[in-house]
């Protein structure tokens, strides 16, 4: 084994747990690693993830084209499209012999140069991430600008974060409704009525008025992805669907999480949130990862 390439899908929080893995993965068996996103989800053609982002201090492959031609692959679907993203016709016509789906394991058994991972597949969990923040950075300037103006300007640092999660997980308004009622409840018992601010981010513009309803104090930051919201869910509209380029909207989103990861506590709307969750695991190493290096 040589590399390690990390194929794009589903939403940041799930990008950034399967990322984690590979990271650790590629450290622990000397893989230089290469992040492709630039699947619809990620890329309207432009945009990828080292637009934002970086992954220092371990082996990197700086691109798939240094990898020899006659290099052996696992699975053997990706043999000549290596440079090719994920599509969602890939997921609608799942093939187990075409994604890697199970864990990445601690005692690898690949026979191979290039291991192919596409994050829709099981993920390890780690209490103690920091070997990867040590490898993270975050170095889109704009990002990086507007998180400081934000720091300064909301004083996130004794806030509480609330990340209203959007349509593309409960169609049906009312079961959303009450989903948010029941964090409503949470958040008030986590402080939310004690002179704590509350700043909320979010991709639906129908689910952040629901939650105004019951703290309408509340400074909601979320901008562009508001007024985007479509019914499926933000990150999976065209690029005609948006008013605004792909990469305007992950600069936005982007901006958003580093919100939410920068509060002194953070809620959700909806508890199996991967973006809340992956917000909260960031959240003490922030210093170093908007290092930009």
């Amino acid at each position: 084994m040589k590399y390690l390439i990390v194929k794009g899908w589903l939403g940041f929080g799930d990008r950034l747990e399967s990322l984690i893995m590979c990271v650790k993965f590629a450290q622990e068996n000397n893989l230089q690693i290469y992040v492709d996103w630039t699947d619809s989800i990620w890329s309207h053609g432009e945009e990828s993830f080292y637009k934002y982002f970086n992954i220092v201090n371990m082996p990197v492959l700086e691109s798939l084209d240094d990898i020899p031609a006659d290099s052996t692959v696992y699975p053997e679907y990706w043999k000549d499209k290596l440079k090719s993203p994920f599509t969602q016709e890939m997921m609608d016509n799942y093939d187990p012999n075409n994604i890697l789906t199970n864990y990445l394991p601690k005692n690898p058994t690949f026979n191979c140069d290039v291991i192919v991972y596409v994050c829709v597949g099981k993920r390890l969990l780690y209490e103690d991430i920091q070997f990867f923040t040590n490898v993270f950075r975050v170095t889109d300037e704009r990002i990086l600008d507007e998180i400081r103006k934000r720091k300064s300007l909301y004083n996130l640092s004794t806030s509480i974060g609330i990340h209203v999660r959007g349509t593309d997980r409960v169609k049906n308004i009312h079961k959303r409704e009450l989903s948010i009622q029941y964090m409503a409840v949470n958040a008030v018992m986590n402080g939310g009525l004690s002179g704590l601010k509350m700043v909320a981010v979010g991709d639906d513009k129908e689910s952040v008025e629901l939650w105004k309803r019951f703290f309408p104090d509340v400074k909601v930051l979320s901008s562009l992805s508001l007024e985007n919201t479509i019914k499926k869910g933000i990150h999976n509209a065209s690029k005609e669907e948006l008013t605004l380029s792909k990469d305007e909207m992950n600069v936005d989103m982007l901006v958003d999480f580093f919100t939410l990861s920068s509060c002194a506590r953070i809620l959700t709307t909806f508890r199996d949130s991967r973006f809340a969750r992956e917000a909260r695991q960031l959240h003490p190493y922030l210093d170093t990862i908007l290092r930009n290096e």
